[in-house]
């Protein structure tokens, strides 16, 4: 495998309740297991931050803290602050992830308090420096900017180096998407999360109608798979069947899974 520089993905979807923060993980865990690629999960700052429920399955609890008038920091927020006193380095950012594989996968979990406004004016520069950082400590970055538009995400899609748009098979919700289909500058992949191959929007019909050029990924609809994220255990049940012979159950969910991880990773300047 040759040797790459660090890569950034963004994951997008312009309504809620397109499973994009679980397909992220999903993906990021198929990167780390099979490529063997040290990855790096995060959320825009606008979403309540819900990572920990997928891969840990318990509430993060901060391991390095500053004590400010308002309330104690953690996470995100801790490495905002630091920004803002011009503080921050790559020591304090490692120290503020969660592992959840040591070594190979980590996520930076939203701070404990929500004060959605505290750093509202320095907060895009504060995102630079931490995706600079990010780059820095491994070789995949993962950026859930949730979904709908606002000045946050616009700027960290603009920064990766591929989108992953997030779709569900509803054709109401196609059509409002595609019907002022929104333009990146980057490379760009479909993810239909929780696909049904019996539906009329399959893969076949979504690129005849949306043609969509072959940029289209799917997650098929699994319980087990939705099941052990809900309970945070992902990446334990990724890494469970990721070796899985054709008699597996769940052979066919992670074909397709891979399939996915490697047209995203090839959007984003993988080469193998």
């Amino acid at each position: 495998m040759e040797e790459i520089i660090s890569l950034k993905i963004a994951f997008w979807s312009e309504e809620d309740g397109c499973g994009t923060t679980s397909s992220m993980a999903a993906i990021a865990s198929m990167c780390s297991n099979v490529w063997g690629m040290k990855t790096i999960l995060m959320q825009s700052r606008n979403q309540e931050g819900d990572l920990y429920k997928k891969l840990e399955g318990i509430p993060y609890s901060s391991k390095v803290r500053e004590e400010s008038a308002y309330y104690a920091l953690g996470g995100l927020d801790y490495l905002l602050w630091q920004e803002e006193h011009r503080q921050l380095d790559a020591a304090m950012m490692l120290n503020s992830m969660v592992a959840v594989v040591k070594e190979r996968m980590y996520y930076l979990p939203q701070g404990e308090h929500k004060k959605r406004n505290v750093y509202a004016n320095t907060l895009k520069d504060a995102m630079a420096q931490i995706l600079r950082l990010s780059e820095y400590l491994s070789d995949l970055t993962f950026i859930d900017c949730g979904s709908g538009p606002d000045e946050l995400s616009e700027y960290l899609l603009a920064q990766a180096d591929a989108v992953v748009i997030n779709l569900s098979q509803e054709r109401q919700a196609l059509d409002a998407y595609f019907q002022s289909r929104h333009a990146f500058c980057n490379n760009v992949v479909y993810l239909v999360n929780r696909y049904c191959q019996e539906s009329v929007y399959n893969i076949q019909n979504l690129n005849r109608i949306y043609r969509l050029q072959g940029n289209l990924a799917v997650i098929p609809h699994n319980p087990f798979f939705r099941y052990a994220s809900d309970k945070g255990k992902l990446e334990p049940f990724i890494r469970r069947h990721i070796r899985g012979s054709m008699l597996d159950c769940q052979f066919y969910f992670m074909k397709e899974l891979m399939r996915s991880s490697h047209m995203i990773l090839k959007a984003a300047g993988f080469a193998e």
